[in-house]
């Protein structure tokens, strides 16, 4: 053995940790910034020793790289994959080829509706401190649900990972094991490049209904940074973060005196979130920040405490909608592209908040053009992420609309007006000749305008 901690917590070596893997176990491990990177590496040159080990995870982004590749077909009898949010490309293909599998659920159920017995639990962490705690860092909402279902946890340290505010960490004699480091923090890019000019006008969109005071949820994307720089120059005053995610556009709202969390209805004064990903800049923002605090997301993405902030608003993506209000966000027809997050869980707690609105985005054409995002009806094999009943506010370049309380005839005719002008009149027809959802004698020149 390498050694123990200050509180008698065995220090594992390689060699050590390769003794803690069996046939047939399952291992749960951490995302973002908690990914085990060094243990994902001693897994990965070990894994043909093994059959049948259950790895569950969600998000991928390691910072050394991970040899071989763990996720690839060699592998399939030795290691397979229960994916909770399929971000990454590797996780993505392998659900496609049948190598691992999706978990359909919203994050703030995973934890809790988690129904195997974990054999060992992974996570980066920040080392125990002089009180005998660790702090579960940047990702620590997310792992922080799993832990009572573990029968043994190894958390991997580094002092690079952020001590943060808030309830994620855990007592040295929870701890069974740890795997000592000097890594850095991954850092994950996830902003793109500048908006096209339909996506600053999505953002323009939504920024108008951003009132003082608001509490924000906002997504991950071009138009979600553009939406963040046209609240930095729009003049909007003392806004809140109540969010699933922190990005780098929390600090950059902050530092423009724009957030001050001074009108929250829920923790007044405090940024909340589960977990943060980004750059080392965010990661340093949120370093020991008294303003800033990390809760199971079992806590932050329940829509009953989303629905105690006041004007709420969630900013998410969609990939395709149809006439009825339904909106397609995890696969392209059959195909499986993403997990839900917590779109649904903020988009109608959201809407349910005193002054609150739940927005849902996409641009209105795709393919540069030639096909319409909204379509008659979805693709057959598609996912519903929020279904007609729970759809709030949606958005294109060609203008914002709630659907709430309206008549499917009326529904039809704002999303249609919310298409690309191109597509408009072929929607049209399905909607009153083929769905039926318009009477034929209604509207016969077009679309009713898309109104806020």
């Amino acid at each position: 053995m390498t050694g123990r901690t200050a509180r008698g917590i065995p220090a594992l070596s390689e060699e050590e940790i390769v003794g803690l893997l069996r046939d047939d176990m399952l291992i749960c491990i951490n995302g973002g910034t908690g990914l085990p990177n060094r243990f994902l590496q001693i897994l990965a040159k070990n894994a043909h020793r093994f059959r049948g080990i259950r790895l569950a995870h969600p998000m991928r982004q390691e910072q050394f790289p991970v040899e071989p590749e763990i996720m690839g077909p060699e592998f399939a009898e030795n290691i397979y994959h229960i994916s909770d949010f399929s971000y990454d490309r590797p996780v993505i293909d392998a659900i496609r080829d049948g190598r691992a599998s999706y978990r359909p659920l919203h994050p703030h159920h995973a934890g809790a509706d988690f129904p195997y017995d974990i054999d060992l639990l992974v996570s980066a962490t920040a080392p125990m401190d002089r009180h005998g705690f660790f702090g579960l860092g940047a990702f620590g909402g997310w792992i922080v649900d799993f832990l009572p279902k573990a029968r043994r946890v190894l958390f991997e340290t580094s002092p690079h990972q952020p001590r943060t505010h808030g309830t994620c960490y855990l007592p040295a004699g929870r701890v069974d094991f740890v795997l000592e480091t000097d890594d850095p923090v991954k850092t994950i890019s996830m902003s793109g490049e500048a908006p096209t000019p339909d996506e600053a006008a999505m953002a323009r969109h939504i920024a108008s209904l951003v009132e003082d005071g608001a509490t924000l949820q906002v997504g991950v994307g071009k138009v979600p940074d553009a939406v963040v720089r046209q609240l930095a120059k729009g003049g909007q005053k003392d806004l809140g973060v109540h969010s699933e995610a922190l990005f780098d556009w929390a600090v950059d709202l902050w530092e423009a005196g724009v957030i001050t969390n001074a009108r929250k209805t829920l923790h007044p004064g405090k940024m909340i979130s589960a977990v943060a990903i980004g750059s080392k800049r965010l990661y340093d923002f949120v370093d020991d920040n008294p303003a800033v605090e990390f809760h199971p997301i079992s806590y932050t993405n329940d829509p009953a405490v989303i629905a105690r902030n006041h004007r709420q608003v969630s900013i998410n993506a969609t990939i395709q909608m149809d006439l009825f209000g339904q909106c397609a966000s995890e696969t392209v027809g059959p195909q499986h592209y993403s997990g839900v997050g917590g779109q649904w869980a903020f988009h109608y707690g959201a809407s349910v908040a005193p002054g609150g609105i739940g927005v849902i985005m996409l641009p209105s054409t795709g393919k540069g053009g030639t096909v319409s995002r909204i379509q008659p009806v979805l693709p057959t094999g598609s996912v519903v992420s929020i279904t007609r009943n729970d759809i709030h506010y949606v958005c294109t370049e060609q203008g914002i609309t709630c659907l709430r309380g309206l008549t499917m005839a009326d529904r039809a005719l704002r999303i249609i007006g919310l298409a690309h002008p191109d597509f408009r009149e072929d929607l049209m027809r399905a909607a009153r000749d083929e769905l039926r959802l318009i009477p034929r004698t209604l509207h016969p020149a077009g679309a009713a305008p898309a109104q806020a």
